[in-house]
């Protein structure tokens, strides 16, 4: 019942991708397939849409999505994320959770790549700038005070 909901919602507004993601991801998607979970108080459940195309008037449409699924996940509290408002690596994140909605199979490999290669891509410009901070550090040209008991 609840995935017919998901999938409801995912064609009234044009979303291509959902996934639940973060600590109570499996929590989520075992609820949407009906088995009693105990919730933690103090996490929320996080969900991410991405839209075949971006709504132009974002705020309208993030609260009618927000009120929607959080119907459908009610008791959790829920966190609603637009992928296309995110970064590559938070959006590498999002994907290693639990996609509960897909409406191509093809279109969701070719998307999970293309979030996998830049992610890559900003992880190795990363490491070679964390490199170069650390040459000029043992170099002289930086300095920091550490003061491990502030």
């Amino acid at each position: 019942m609840k995935d017919n909901d998901i999938k409801a919602i995912a064609e009234r507004y044009g979303i291509t991708l959902i996934y639940l993601f973060g600590s109570q991801a499996d929590k989520g998607r075992r609820y949407l397939e009906g088995e009693d979970v105990r919730l933690d108080a103090f996490s929320d459940l996080d969900v991410a849409v991405t839209f075949e195309n971006p709504p132009t008037e974002a705020i309208k449409i993030y609260g009618v999505i927000y009120k929607e699924i959080s119907e459908i996940f009610d008791p959790f509290n829920i966190d609603l994320i637009f992928m296309h408002e995110v970064g590559a690596l938070f959006q590498y994140e999002i994907i290693k959770g639990v996609r509960v909605y897909e409406k191509d199979r093809h279109l969701t490999d070719e998307f999970e790549e293309g979030i996998m290669k830049r992610a890559e891509d900003l992880l190795f410009k990363k490491r070679i700038f964390d490199d170069e901070v650390m040459e000029a550090i043992e170099d002289g040209y930086i300095e920091f005070e550490y003061n491990p008991n502030p």
